[in-house]
């Protein structure tokens, strides 16, 4: 029972949870349009959350099609698509009910505008998301016909959601092209490249391009059973990538403006203990900073590191 002083203390999320603990409310209906990353980030800390309160409550998300997938990675959930929603745009939900047979009655609650940083500030330091790993897509890497013979390193080349922060996030692209050709006369180390695009090309001798081709979940059993270290700026993939409660050797060599987010922020070890993370900050919060040398560098460390430990 909670006391009318502590109620005063809650968040608004904590105070609209006790209301329906205490008013038998269980049927959650949650309307996320937002980024890959929080879905590690923020929604698991809020599942997290309306379990404590409310043990056996159901939860039904609605997202967008490409993020689908991803929340395949969080436990005792449901998951439905708007396949015209689209990142960035207003979410019509009325419009979306009437498309997709929703009926409101179904639900006890309804929650339209989810505020992971506002509601959610309590987990910092302290709760370790831990995403769901179903060992059955563990062989979908097969179908790319990787040659054998090499050390596969993942590079998510952008985060693609730039417009939405009001700084940098992605690593120049000609940083990338210059990374490449500096090991394009290693011939045991393949870079496979990863993004949603071939927009700008990365022809190399010593790369794979993925871009565009692969699903979520390809992507992630790529990485998974074939790398050793993945090379991402701060963004989806490398939230996910940090956060599967699965155990697999990876090194990642992540890059950042701004520090004081994502993972950095969450500021908790990841679940994989057998992970390795190198932070590589660009000086004055601006990842343009971060040197192609200073990268080159921490590759050839991780890759030594790999080889010693073996």
């Amino acid at each position: 029972m909670f006391s009318f002083l502590g109620k005063l203390r809650m968040n608004e999320l904590d105070r609209l949870l006790a209301d329906a603990a205490k008013e038998g409310k269980k049927r959650f209906f949650i309307v996320w349009n937002r980024g890959l990353g929080d879905i590690a980030l923020g929604l698991y800390a809020l599942i997290h959350r309306i379990k404590t309160f409310i043990p056996d409550a159901q939860i039904t998300f609605i997202t967008r099609k490409e993020l689908e997938e991803a929340f395949f990675l969080l436990d005792d959930i449901s998951v439905m698509s708007a396949h015209w929603w689209q990142r960035g745009t207003d979410v019509h939900m009325e419009d979306t009910m009437k498309k997709l047979d929703i009926r409101k009655n179904d639900y006890d609650i309804f929650l339209e505008k989810v505020n992971p940083t506002k509601w959610l500030s309590w987990q910092i330091g302290k709760l370790t998301p831990k995403l769901r790993w179903d060992t059955k897509h563990d062989e979908l890497w097969k179908r790319f016909n990787f040659p054998e013979g090499f050390l596969y390193i993942a590079v998510h080349i952008n985060t693609e959601t730039q417009q939405f922060y009001g700084y940098k996030k992605d690593w120049p692209i000609n940083n990338w092209g210059l990374l490449l050709n500096m090991f394009s006369e290693k011939k045991d180390i393949k870079f496979i490249l990863f993004g949603l695009n071939k927009s700008v090309s990365l022809n190399s001798p010593s790369s794979i391009d993925l871009r565009g081709e692969t699903t979520l979940m390809e992507m992630l059993s790529i990485i998974k059973n074939c790398c050793k270290i993945l090379i991402a700026p701060d963004g989806g993939v490398l939230s996910i990538i940090y956060y599967l409660d699965v155990l697999f050797p990876i090194t990642i060599i992540s890059l950042w403006g701004d520090s004081n987010q994502g993972i950095m922020k969450q500021a908790v070890p990841s679940p994989n203990k057998k992970l390795i993370h190198m932070p590589l900050i660009g000086n004055g919060k601006d990842i343009s900073n971060i040197t192609v040398d200073s990268v080159f560098d921490n590759i050839n460390l991780a890759i030594h590191n790999k080889k010693s430990a073996r």
